[in-house]
């Protein structure tokens, strides 16, 4: 059984294929296999040169792309590793980071998953900024609810996490958020403080092209997390029509969210569509259901204030790295 297995999940031949998966191949943590996923490209181990015949490689091949969570699933029911670590295919693993990871997580067995700082980096590889991040557990606990504390693929850890909270295949194109917000409830969660990840960012990722989509299901993903934490059973995620805007969803969510009895969510929710619709109207139905959600609190007023005007970093007293 190898020490660590990486997730890498793909669904089209890019640039930064090969890259990414250099990356993993050259770690210092050699006890190591790489779990490619192919979700129905029908790339070819020759395809990757040299790199593809590396036997620390096993291939999961869909016949069709079955979507994010599926292939995920698929690469977590196929790894053999102590540990799992993700890794999307345009991103890029700093040679120590398996090593780093692996260390805090046998150094700390209450610790379920680890991350670390990442920077930014654009589609030639150049460093353009540091991603947020916050590295203590309470903190991620605490601000998981309304965004990931990390980038999701700067996170390692324990095979019975990933097993026990597979990625759900309602959540398209954001279930790696939602995967978070539960495993921040079960297990503690913390940060290396060290730059171990390159994030890139760049205008054909899933992230981009499908802004609209993610911003609707992680409104989904936050409603969900909030009746959990609340003791109360999940239900049925909201469903928005795919032709609305983001800050649609998110004035309609925030709704959602006074109706419910959470008004720091409708308050945070209510200041993310104001921010996103950006107009007249915008401002007046961001203000008007910011003093309903306060009107509806008892004794959270103080805190729904300061969400709707400072966002949640600053309105939970939060450090980012």
């Amino acid at each position: 059984m190898p020490a660590v297995s990486v997730l890498m999940v793909f669904h089209r031949d890019t640039p930064f294929l090969r890259p990414a998966i250099a990356s993993v191949l050259g770690q210092t943590q050699r006890d190591l296999e790489l779990v490619l996923v192919d979700n129905g490209t029908g790339l070819s181990a020759d395809a990757l040169g040299a790199l593809g015949r590396d036997p620390r490689l096993q291939w999961v091949r869909l016949a069709r792309n079955k979507g994010i969570a599926a292939g995920h699933n698929a690469g977590v029911a196929a790894a053999r590793g102590e540990f799992l670590a993700l890794l999307d295919y345009d991103d890029v693993m700093l040679p120590d980071r398996l090593d780093r990871q692996c260390a805090r997580l046998r150094a700390e067995p209450a610790l379920g998953l680890v991350s670390s700082l990442a920077e930014t980096i654009d589609g030639t590889g150049r460093v353009t900024g540091r991603e947020f991040a916050l590295v203590g557990p309470e903190a991620q606990r605490r601000y998981s609810q309304f965004a990931a504390p990390v980038v999701t693929p700067a996170y390692t850890g324990r095979r019975e996490i990933f097993a026990a909270l597979p990625y759900r295949p309602e959540f398209a194109v954001a279930a790696d958020f939602d995967f978070l917000t539960r495993a921040a409830e079960r297990w503690p969660m913390a940060a290396v403080p060290e730059v171990l990840l390159h994030y890139r960012r760049y205008a054909g990722q899933t992230t981009v092209q499908r802004a609209a989509q993610i911003a609707a299901e992680r409104c989904a993903v936050r409603l969900l997390t909030a009746r959990r934490r609340a003791g109360r059973p999940e239900g049925v995620p909201p469903v928005w029509g795919p032709n609305e805007s983001a800050g649609a969803v998110a004035l309609a969510c925030a709704e959602r969210c006074i109706a419910e009895g959470f008004p720091v969510l409708a308050a945070y929710h209510a200041r993310r569509g104001m921010t996103e619709r950006r107009s007249p109207a915008g401002l007046v139905a961001g203000l008007g259901i910011f003093l309903r959600a306060r009107r509806a609190a008892t004794t959270d007023r103080r805190l729904v204030t300061r969400m709707f005007f400072t966002g949640p970093v600053r309105a939970l007293d939060l450090r980012p790295a």
